[in-house]
């Protein structure tokens, strides 16, 4: 078995000539080895996908090389070449030691999203994702904000498809290069490619097997909303779907559909390619904030429940809800008390006083 991380000698004159050496030597640099989906097809396809997914975590959880060797328990200089699709060691050991730490990783993903808890909304935001990777298509993902969008999605990405997910969020400033070097840091190409360097590299970066997921979609469309405007950004995930056959999902709110369908080019280019869209319903029933609920009251009272059904059908929604459970948490903590629905209607009144209300309905009265 290779060296076992432990205090690496320095590089040699030659990885200082070497670009690759010297990335791979460079122990608090993060790691930014180019994902491409050829590095590895010499290889068992057992294998393959625990690589994919080794790769894509780790330039998702923006990973340096000293991170990367603690977690499999090699040497940066053999990471480089499991990496690069170089290593001719045993592969099989590779793939035990991504096994092992995929387990830790995962462990700490849950206790991270302790206040997710799958839903209906969740379900069907996962079977629209699984419809556009199935059939190579663009999907929609629309809802309202705080319905849960965002975190539903990074639990499919990470319970599913082994690595072969590339979730990003779209800016809301630059033009076409800004997004090109987004999707370039997310798949470990160098961002100060020349642009259509850049997009080269992105078609080897994806292929029929991929998806490319695009968080706040709403934002890849021109602020001038005329139908003759090129939508340049959108362009771009469009060429890469056409080129490479990778799924697309398209995450935002309503905005986004309404706007796509004012412009005549955006319809006919990129609504033409969708397959299978999913709408969330606006409103949010018992069924769907109840598990929540219920990882903090496992029996929740009427009372408790009204007043969260009016929390998560008004703005924020979910995300409200899952904020004041948490502050509920703290002010019982904090008081060295057990949490009771009396912490939940204290983080709530709080929150309320913050935002004004309390002042306002005073004003009200008097008048």
């Amino acid at each position: 078995m290779e060296s076992p991380v432990v205090n690496p000698p320095p590089p040699s004159n030659g990885a200082a000539n070497n670009p690759d050496a010297a990335a791979a030597s460079s122990a608090h640099s993060r790691v930014n080895i180019a994902f491409c989906v050829d590095n590895w097809t010499h290889l068992d396809a057992e294998i393959q996908p625990e690589l994919m997914w080794f790769h894509q975590h780790i330039l998702d959880a923006k990973m340096d090389w000293n991170q990367v060797s603690a977690a499999l328990g090699y040497d940066r200089s053999t990471l480089f070449r499991v990496l690069k699709g170089t290593y001719e060691g045993n592969w099989r050991n590779i793939l035990k030691a991504i096994a092992s730490y995929r387990r830790i990783a995962a462990e700490r993903a849950g206790i991270q999203r302790v206040g997710f808890a799958e839903n209906s909304i969740a379900r069907l935001i996962w079977a629209g994702l699984d419809y556009a990777v199935a059939n190579n298509s663009i999907t929609e993902i629309i809802g309202e904000s705080g319905q849960g969008k965002t975190m539903a999605t990074e639990i499919w990405r990470d319970r599913n498809n082994h690595g072969r997910s590339v979730l990003v969020e779209a800016s809301p400033i630059g033009g076409a290069r800004a997004f090109l070097r987004i999707l370039a840091e997310a798949v470990g190409i160098n961002k100060n490619l020349p642009a259509d360097q850049l997009l080269e590299s992105l078609v080897r970066a994806f292929n029929p097997n991929r998806i490319l997921i695009i968080d706040e979609a709403r934002r890849l469309l021109p602020s001038d909303t005329r139908g003759d405007v090129n939508p340049v950004k959108l362009e771009v995930v469009r060429y890469l779907h056409d080129r490479t056959k990778c799924a697309v999902a398209l995450i935002a709110t309503q905005r986004f559909d309404d706007t796509l369908k004012k412009l005549t080019y955006q319809f006919e280019q990129v609504l033409g390619r969708i397959g299978q869209p999913v709408r969330l319903f606006r409103t949010i029933a018992d069924k769907d904030f109840l598990p929540i609920l219920q990882q903090y009251y496992k029996a929740p009272s009427d009372r408790l429940v009204a007043q969260v059904r009016e929390i998560v059908n008004e703005q924020g929604r979910l995300r409200v809800l899952g904020e004041l459970l948490k502050v509920a948490t703290r002010i019982a903590s904090k008081s060295g008390e057990k949490l009771t629905e009396g912490h939940f209607f204290k983080a709530l009144a709080l929150r309320r006083q913050m935002m004004g209300e309390v002042q306002h309905a005073a004003k009200g009265g008097a008048s």
